[in-house]
């Protein structure tokens, strides 16, 4: 039978034409045709995305801890008529304009608010997977410019939106954004070097610009894997200076395009993470995230270590039944290769033809080579190399995200394979596409049985070894078939395959722990929630002219730290990596607080009992356990919970402060110092507060006043004063150097007080501070202040 089938490989359909302009063969197609490999890929793609449409199940842990929250508050700000540039949900108050995550700049997320105030849980994972689907329609144009084989560009297509990374990691819907447009960047870019159009070049500027428009290293990585198609074009064969001539239009054209979409975002990304708690990584921090080879099994047998399937029973490297210890932070469905066994014939299938080193194609299989090492991080020389001689790979945390690129490059070579597959090429397919692929598949086969027997899993690992040995059958059968009628039936052949990839997808990456749970999980992330907790805090909360309470959501699971974007409530803590750098360092603010555990304290708030608790508003304290457990200094004296509900614990701080004061005196004080000792010269914040120095004369011997919230808006608080000899009003709110305020109408200074809070200082008689945030006219600010042509406010 094998012998039957590697003879109908070999053998192939009679030879086509040969195109006059020199290219390889090329299959002439009709329109009619790529409208039905369109519909193929459409039809597939809602198939498997179904579950998620359907609602059956719902994008897990940061597709709802996270990007959830962020969708719903994007929709709830348009259509209050707030701006969404600054949140006051989390870590008392958050740049969203500058947060990579905040899906502010995807057009798609945009539209989506635009459309509704409250964004379902379909509706938020419809966004994630129909722009990847999106990605893959310029796939399929791609394979058109390149007269591919249409079952060649419909199986590429899928791979593209369903395999490797992008489907193992649906849930980063941030990197699966970025993601999206990287193959319409790269269509275009060829297009532009191939015909050296300025237009084209523009075009593929444009779509690089989305690309990078949610910075994270997915989208850095695409930019570098695109660098490598001009050099590529231009170094390919003599002509190469004729080449780099004509390249010149396009890529500047694109640079100019790129530079305009991406230029105001990214500086202010780029200002927030200067000013933030991680700007940069060490390269023992990145080599965290490094993939441990025994994970390129699984571009052959999906789920070999228990990918799918109870984490407990998870034991790939790292895991607890791994024999040694592996320092990673790299959860499993991070650690995934598999794209399909159609798509990676077609890929084996191209590295073994001569073609695929020759001209503007031959950077696909360097740059596919060049991502694994990548992802593999410290166990190859790549990595560490590109950290120490590329600029920006240190801002990134991960080298085993570059598994989206190897996903999105291993597309395009499965189509440029199995089209020579199809198509035969002139004379019979090299023998080595199909040594190649059964040597893989048998190494693939024989390694994880192997190690199942060495590791003593030779029980959980044989189901997976023998659907693999299965899976394999299948695609060899199809590729036989297909290859037989590829040019006499090409819609046929189009749809056995879309068939073959969808039914291998579909079950080999189906719904798991990492990407597809029960919504019913995640019903407090409902705006129209009816949990008690949530309901207790809302009636409880206080927003009134002096008073404005906060909370804290602490150890309750890990879709909670970002309720606050969900629900309006003004939460001290979070779920970000990022943060603002002075706030975090006061408060001991992580990226992430779902476990109790979690919950850092810090010199300046070393526990609820602090005088900077009070200093926020912290009135609401919600832990999942009993609060001494979290903060241990109460445990001598523990105070009673005023609530308990299914969640945990709810606690009220009675001493907290309201948010505005008028304070008669203002004291200098170095605030990072103050943020690093903890020390207080005074905790009477009724009286005095302690602001950065500067040259502005501070009040003395005032008498103070009052202070009301007049407007408390998303970027603009307005507040009524009455201060007949002067004073300081304190906003206890997050200082930022993009807020701006106005006293009567005239512009003053904002100071940063008693650590990480607001300070005006008022005339006498002041009856009106308006506080604005303007990220524009900061942005400018600090650059003018970098520059030396303002000075820069006092440390």
């Amino acid at each position: 039978m094998l012998q039957r089938l590697q003879r109908r490989w070999r053998a192939g359909p009679a030879q086509p034409e040969i195109d006059p302009a020199g290219e390889p063969p090329m299959l002439r197609t009709r329109e009619g045709e790529w409208l039905v490999a369109l519909a193929l890929v459409l039809a597939s793609a809602l198939f498997l995305a179904w579950p998620w449409l359907s609602g059956a199940v719902t994008l897990p842990w940061d597709g709802k801890a996270h990007f959830q929250a962020q969708a719903a508050f994007l929709a709830r700000s348009i259509h209050a008529g707030e701006s969404p540039f600054w949140a006051p949900y989390l870590f008392s108050g958050h740049p969203q304009i500058a947060d990579p995550q905040s899906l502010i700049f995807n057009p798609g997320f945009l539209l989506l608010a635009l459309l509704t105030p409250d964004p379902s849980f379909a509706m938020v994972d419809g966004v994630a997977f129909g722009s990847l689907v999106f990605g893959s329609l310029a796939v399929l144009g791609f394979a058109r410019d390149r007269r591919w084989h249409p079952a060649a560009a419909v199986v590429a297509a899928l791979a593209f939106a369903f395999g490797g990374a992008a489907g193992w990691r649906i849930q980063h819907v941030g990197q699966v954004l970025s993601l999206a447009w990287f193959p319409w960047a790269f269509w275009m870019l060829e297009r532009a070097l191939r015909l050296s159009s300025a237009r084209y070049g523009a075009l593929a500027g444009l779509f690089a610009g989305l690309m990078v428009l949610g910075p994270n290293q997915v989208s850095f990585l695409g930019l570098a894997c695109l660098a490598g198609l001009p050099l590529a074009h231009v170094m390919a064969g003599p002509g190469r200076l004729a080449r780099l001539g004509a390249s010149l239009r396009p890529l500047a054209a694109g640079t100019v395009t790129g530079g305009a979409v991406i230029a105001f975002p990214i500086l202010m990304v780029l200002s927030f993470a200067d000013g933030s708690n991680r700007a940069q990584f060490t390269l023992a921090d990145a080599a965290l995230g490094s993939l441990h080879p025994t994970h390129l099994l699984t571009f052959v047998i999906a789920n070999l270590f228990g990918t799918i399937g109870p984490g407990a029973d998870f034991w790939g490297a790292p895991s607890l039944h791994w024999p040694y210890i592996v320092q990673s932070n790299v959860a499993r469905n991070m650690a995934n290769f598999y794209t399909g066994l159609l798509p990676l014939a077609g890929i084996l299938a191209w590295l073994a033809c001569p073609a695929a080193y020759r001209q503007r194609m031959m950077a696909l299989p360097v740059l596919f080579g060049l991502m694994i090492a990548y992802a593999l991080g410290r166990y190859s020389p790549v990595f560490p190399a590109a950290f120490q001689l590329l600029p920006g790979v240190d801002l990134f945390r991960r080298p085993a995200d570059s598994l989206f690129l190897v996903g999105a490059i291993g597309a395009f070579m499965a189509g440029f394979g199995l089209d020579r597959v199809l198509k035969g090429g002139p004379g019979p397919v090299p023998s080595g596409a199909w040594r190649l692929w059964l040597g893989a598949s048998g190494l693939a086969l024989a390694g994880g049985l192997g190690m199942a027997l060495w590791l003593g899993k030779s029980g959980q690992a044989a189901p997976e070894l023998l659907a693999t040995f299965g899976w394999l059958g299948v695609a060899a059968a199809v590729l036989a078939v297909a290859r037989h009628l590829a040019r006499a039936r090409p819609m046929l052949v189009a749809g056995l395959m879309a068939l073959a990839v969808t039914a291998d997808l579909g079950w080999n990456l189906r719904p798991n722990e990492s990407t597809g749970l029960d919504p019913a999980l995640y019903s407090e992330m409902r705006g129209t929630s009816d949990n008690e907790t949530l309901a207790w805090l809302k009636t409880h909360v206080v927003r009134d002219a002096e008073r404005r309470d906060r909370v804290e959501l602490a150890g309750l699971g890990f879709h909670w730290p970002n309720l606050g974007l969900v629900h309006r409530l003004e939460n001290v803590l979070g779920y970000n990596p990022l943060r603002v750098a002075p706030y975090s360092a006061a408060t001991g603010a992580e990226d992430h607080v779902a476990n109790p555990d979690q919950r850092r304290f810090a010199a300046l708030m070393p526990g609820y009992r602090s005088p900077l608790a009070n200093l926020l508003g912290l009135r609401w304290i919600v832990t999942g356990v009993p609060i001494e457990q979290i903060d241990p200094a109460l445990a001598a004296a523990p105070p009673r919970p005023v609530a308990r509900t299914k969640d945990g614990f709810i606690y009220e701080n009675p001493d907290a402060l309201p948010r505005v004061m008028v304070v008669p005196e203002a004291r200098p004080l170095d605030q990072d110092g103050l943020v690093r000792s903890g020390q207080w010269p005074s905790t009477d914040f009724r009286h005095v507060v302690f602001v950065e120095p500067s040259a502005l004369p501070l009040p003395r011997g005032g008498t103070g006043g009052t202070a009301r919230i007049m407007r408390y808006g998303q970027t603009e608080i307005v507040i009524a004063v009455e201060a007949p000899r002067g004073g300081v009003l304190l906003l206890n709110d997050v200082w930022h150097p993009w807020w701006f305020a106005e006293v009567d109408g005239e512009p003053a200074r904002i100071l940063r007080a008693n650590g990480i809070f607001r300070a005006v200082l008022l005339p006498d008689g002041a009856r009106q501070v308006t506080f604005r945030f303007e990220p524009a006219l900061g942005l400018i600010r600090r650059a003018l202040e970098k520059r030396g042509l303002i000075a820069s406010p006092a440390p």
